[in-house]
């Protein structure tokens, strides 16, 4: 079996979160990808200790599957020296430093293109390498913050709130692998690689969707979203007796549906001819009284009640689960969405698993985080002919 990025070659310089997720991708998907990282003392990541296995870090090892690790001082003539070899012989360099680092260190594109004029370089930052905030540093929330999502999240007229997961980092991730998936089909017609710029903060903008795009045609901001939507209504979650429930009703058929089973509730029979709710128009306008009405209703039931009950009525509905109700879900273990790996040191660990599945790909495999340097020789070796002798001299100079 051939997987898809099979011959595609990846010198991963990302570190934290951002980079390495997105590059876990393309080794999922069957690149090559050669995490460099510094003699020593390699990404932060395998650092945060706070959650564990042996002294490996849970973090660490779920965004560097499926990888080869390698040490290579870039700050060193003869460091930049060996990742020119490698790059002549590689696809993609991916990185994630601060705009001008590259440069700095002679790994640039300008700098590559001339070792290989197919070279792919792809950057992710904060803000982009260009704009009077290329400079700035930046973490997931700051960009959250100033990217317009914490204004809409949380209930409205309370403080700004984060995202539960850090949105910025992980889909900036995703979309620089679009860049680089793009960038190497366009290699295809034109022989020659590109640069690919990154913005987490342009990330946030895209990801505003349609209520960026209310705001550009209309002018008007809306309020944080709260538990509904603002567009259609009613689509939210709802206390019931045993938690909650997520209910969307995003067309006029799946209202129609839902108003039959709530009027059957005692107390609520006028639902089936109020006219302040007859269309999704008449909805938003008395969003207030309909969410305060449903949500009464559906504290009638629990959720296991309710879902039976919503789904033989065609309404769209769901619990609102937990993170180990949702990757301990029926669903989840069905699409091999939690999959597992053997380290050295950490023994068998647990991992999501990777959601692009391709018919081609009949059994998935999944290689444990590289430890710091595990591959060095196995790459200097292979892919530039450097003997052990010569890579026992490098590292005894701190080069590797």
């Amino acid at each position: 079996m051939t997987m898809p990025l099979s011959g595609v070659r990846v010198l991963d310089l990302t570190q934290v979160l951002a980079g390495p997720f997105g590059s876990r991708t393309l080794a999922d998907l069957g690149a090559e990808v050669i995490k460099v990282e510094s003699p020593g003392v390699g990404d932060s990541t395998r650092r945060s200790l706070a959650f564990a296995l042996n002294g490996e870090s849970f973090y660490f090892l779920g965004m560097n599957r499926n990888k080869k690790g390698i040490t290579l001082n870039l700050k060193s003539p003869r460091g930049q020296h060996i990742f020119h070899e490698l790059a002549r012989k590689s696809d993609v360099v991916f990185s994630n430093f601060r705009p001008g680092v590259v440069a700095e260190l002679g790994i640039d594109y300008q700098t590559l293109r001339k070792v290989n004029p197919r070279i792919i370089c792809c950057a992710i930052s904060g803000f982009g390498s260009t704009g009077p905030e290329a400079d700035r540093p930046a973490f997931d929330p700051i960009l959250q913050g100033m990217g317009g999502v914490m204004s809409m999240t949380g209930e409205p007229g309370g403080r700004p709130m984060m995202v539960g997961f850090p949105i910025a980092d992980l889909v900036g991730g995703h979309v620089a692998i679009q860049g680089i998936m793009a960038a190497l089909y366009a290699r295809e017609r034109t022989g020659e690689g590109q640069e690919i710029d990154i913005s987490l903060f342009d990330v946030q903008l895209h990801l505003q969707g349609h209520i960026g795009q209310y705001y550009l045609a209309s002018g008007e901001v809306l309020e944080p979203l709260g538990s509904y939507l603002h567009i259609n209504v009613p689509a939210g979650s709802f206390r019931t007796r045993s938690g909650y429930i997520i209910v969307s009703c995003s067309t006029q058929k799946f209202y129609e549906n839902l108003v039959p089973v709530l009027s059957q509730i005692e107390g609520f029979g006028f639902l089936a001819s109020d006219t302040r709710f007859t269309l999704n128009v008449d909805r938003v306008k008395h969003k207030t009284e309909l969410i305060d009405i449903l949500e009464r209703a559906f504290q009638t039931r629990t959720t296991e009640e309710w879902l039976p009950i919503l789904a033989a009525a065609d309404v769209p509905a769901g619990p609102v689960l937990t993170i180990d109700q949702a990757l301990g879900s029926p669903q989840a273990q069905h699409r091999h969405m939690v999959v597992e790996a053997e380290h050295p040191v950490a023994g068998t660990y647990k991992m999501a698993g990777n959601p692009v599945k391709m018919s081609q790909i009949q059994e998935e495999t999944f290689l444990p985080a590289p430890m710091l340097g595990q591959h060095t020789e196995e790459v200097l070796s292979n892919l530039l002919g450097y003997t052990t002798a010569q890579v026992i001299a490098l590292r005894k100079d701190g080069v590797v």
